[in-house]
């Protein structure tokens, strides 16, 4: 998958302002919260918009920090470290969501679909991780990276609770949930796709480094298309949010274990 670079450094105010927008925009919509509203309704979308803009600024200040590790320039064992709690932090992010919000898991996706939807979905999403993660995965099983525990358990992390869990629940779980019924079926998977768009290309501001035809293509190439097509995954598997987890997990997985471990040899 595509990797936008920056040559900005770790920065001890990134971690600061990113617990601080946490901690704040939990607080402001979760804290003596009243029974939430039907899942599709307009306040559920207006409600999942703002946990859309609190995940946003939050992870991208905690991507700003960790992305030395993401991009496979700095392989200690601190940053990885310091990944791990990040990412643990942003799935607690999700937990708080789904507590406050109090609408049962199966409404937000964590269903049972039927056996032929689930394989036909399931296939599609692991055509995607192929598609996008072709290089990552060859140099994992090539030994080109030599794969170590810290680097393990950083991309383990990072791909089911840093990325995959949050961004499934709130984009495709409650946001497209909350537009069930309410408008036409293209907007239910656009919207949530544009959103999820908003959000991961923000973590990446086009400059010396980054030119402006990169990030477009890094936006527009990669992640609308990714959004669109696990929104599409999610109508097809019967409302199931399990095969775009499955599939949003294993991609992200490969990618960030190919990054973080150092190359083999010379």
């Amino acid at each position: 998958m595509f990797h936008p670079t920056n040559s900005s450094g770790p920065l001890l105010g990134y971690l600061v302002a990113g617990f601080v927008m946490l901690v704040a925009g939990l607080a402001a919509l979760a804290v003596r919260r009243r029974r939430a509203p039907a899942l599709a309704s307009a306040e559920s979308t207006r409600r999942a918009l703002r946990y859309v803009l609190v995940f946003g600024l939050c992870s991208a200040s905690f991507g700003r920090l960790i992305e030395p590790a993401l991009l496979g320039r700095d392989h200690s064992a601190w940053l990885l470290a310091l990944g791990d709690v990040l990412f643990v932090t942003l799935a607690l992010f999700a937990w708080v969501m789904a507590l406050a919000e109090t609408h049962r898991l199966s409404d937000l996706g964590f269903r049972r679909a039927p056996p032929g939807r689930f394989l036909l979905a399931l296939g599609l999403g692991l055509g995607v991780v192929v598609l996008y993660g072709a290089g990552s995965i060859r140099a994992v099983l090539t030994d080109r990276v030599s794969v170590n525990p810290d680097s393990l358990v950083f991309a383990l992390l990072f791909a089911t609770a840093g990325s995959a869990l949050p961004e499934e629940m709130l984009f495709r779980g409650y946001l497209m949930g909350s537009l069930d019924g309410r408008v036409q079926r293209w907007a239910r998977v656009a919207i949530p796709a544009l959103a999820f768009a908003v959000v991961r290309s923000a973590r990446f501001i086009p400059g010396p480094d980054l030119p402006v035809s990169s990030w477009v293509f890094y936006v527009l190439g990669e992640v609308l298309p990714l959004g669109l097509w696990w929104g599409l995954m999610r109508d097809l598997a019967g409302g199931s949010l399990w095969p775009c987890l499955v599939s949003h997990a294993m991609l992200d997985f490969f990618t960030a274990l190919a990054n973080t471990s150092p190359v083999s040899g010379p």
